[in-house]
């Protein structure tokens, strides 16, 4: 557990203090082991089904809503949102960003995640102080609302 703590401390370190563009969700901002990313493929007309591709993750790269991603044996990621909230993920997790609108413009928020499997460590950025119902984390045998600013949880 140790290195999980280190991780995401130090992912907390490097966070700017504003938000980057608005055409993702968020951006890997620090991977230690296998990390992968599933993500859906843009449907041809011609072709209905929903073809995914799994692609390395790398420190860098954009998220999207709808992506899939998943933590090796001993892999970590830390995952910062375009509102600055700050997701650390743990080995053996399997983490989907359901839904996620940051749009302080129109006071438009949605953020919704699935925690599938492992351990997240949340820190919450402008969504949850501008409008903290809008948070949601849901796992296979329940849903949570979050009014806190931290929290850690675990699905086994």
């Amino acid at each position: 557990m140790k290195p999980f703590w280190i991780l995401f401390l130090i992912a907390l370190f490097f966070l700017p203090d504003t938000a980057v563009a608005q055409n993702h969700a968020a951006m890997v901002k620090s991977i230690s082991g296998k990390v992968s990313v599933q993500r859906q493929l843009p449907s041809q007309a011609q072709n209905q089904n929903h073809n995914t591709e799994q692609i390395p993750a790398r420190v860098g790269m954009l998220l999207q809503s709808g992506d899939l991603i998943v933590t090796a044996y001993k892999g970590y990621a830390g995952i910062m949102f375009t509102d600055g909230t700050v997701i650390t993920l743990g080995p053996k997790t399997s983490f989907t960003i359901s839904n996620y609108i940051f749009s302080p413009e129109t006071a438009t928020y949605d953020f919704l995640f699935y925690l599938e499997r492992g351990e997240a460590v949340y820190h919450s950025g402008k969504i949850g102080k501008l409008s903290p119902e809008s948070v949601k984390v849901t796992t296979p045998k329940a849903t949570v609302g979050i009014r806190g600013t931290r929290f850690i949880v675990k699905v086994e």
